[in-house]
């Protein structure tokens, strides 16, 4: 019953744990009027959004929340994705200078090695 039991919880822990999808990238801070972004305004929330590469917002639209972290992985601020970003590669992506900041890099144009998971 014990053996069962452990099998039971490794595996339910095993699923949580793959459920996370991490990506790490450059993050790169731009300021887009909210008119001008792919989702539209509506989709920004208090603390602003992030853009991603086509390929990531096909896999991930508009509206997805991710958490957007700082390289340390010690501060995060959680955000939609909204818009587009035209020149990112890979994983790279953009986000509003506020999230920049409330991930502890303020004024920041660049924080490379930022991640942000889903």
């Amino acid at each position: 019953m014990f053996s069962y039991l452990l099998t039971l919880v490794s595996l339910s822990f095993t699923s949580l744990v793959a459920a996370q999808i991490v990506k790490t990238g450059t993050l790169t801070s731009y300021g887009p009027q909210l008119t001008n972004i792919t989702c539209g305004g509506s989709c920004v929330n208090n603390y602003g959004w992030i853009a991603v590469s086509q390929a990531n917002i096909d896999d991930y639209p508009c509206g997805t929340i991710v958490r957007v972290w700082d390289p340390a992985n010690t501060v995060s601020v959680v955000v939609p994705i909204c818009d587009t970003c035209t020149t990112c590669a890979n994983d790279d992506f953009e986000a509003n200078p506020d999230v920049v900041a409330r991930i502890g890099y303020v004024g920041a144009s660049t924080v490379p090695g930022a991640h942000w998971d889903i």
